[in-house]
């Protein structure tokens, strides 16, 4: 079963939406924390991030309104498959490829 992502079933966001939705570093972080492959509730999130949660709920509800984070059963956060590069700490939002593994780095 081949399970490649084409640039057509990549959903568009806007350039300028896409931007605004990542210029904070924060955001960033919930990313970098997703990409690791685990569903996580905001709480926990909260919690591995050092951020109170109503400040990440905020955050999330601003990535989950652009369809760049998924919420599922649980109210667990996930990034969607389609944004995922294998073998990669990056999303590919088509025209914009969003490295997270400098984070790491740090």
């Amino acid at each position: 079963m081949n399970t490649t992502i084409t640039p057509a079933q990549i959903p568009v966001i806007p350039l300028a939406s896409l931007l605004n939705a990542v210029s904070d570093m924060t955001r960033w972080r919930i990313l970098n924390e997703l990409l690791k492959g685990e569903a996580l509730p905001v709480l926990e999130l909260s919690k591995r991030l050092g951020v109170q949660s109503t400040n990440l709920g905020k955050h999330c509800a601003v990535l989950l309104g652009l369809g760049i984070l998924k919420r599922g059963y649980g109210k667990l956060y996930s990034i969607p498959a389609c944004y995922l590069v294998p073998g990669q700490r990056a999303l590919d939002f088509g025209a914009v490829l969003l490295r997270l593994d400098w984070l790491d780095a740090k």
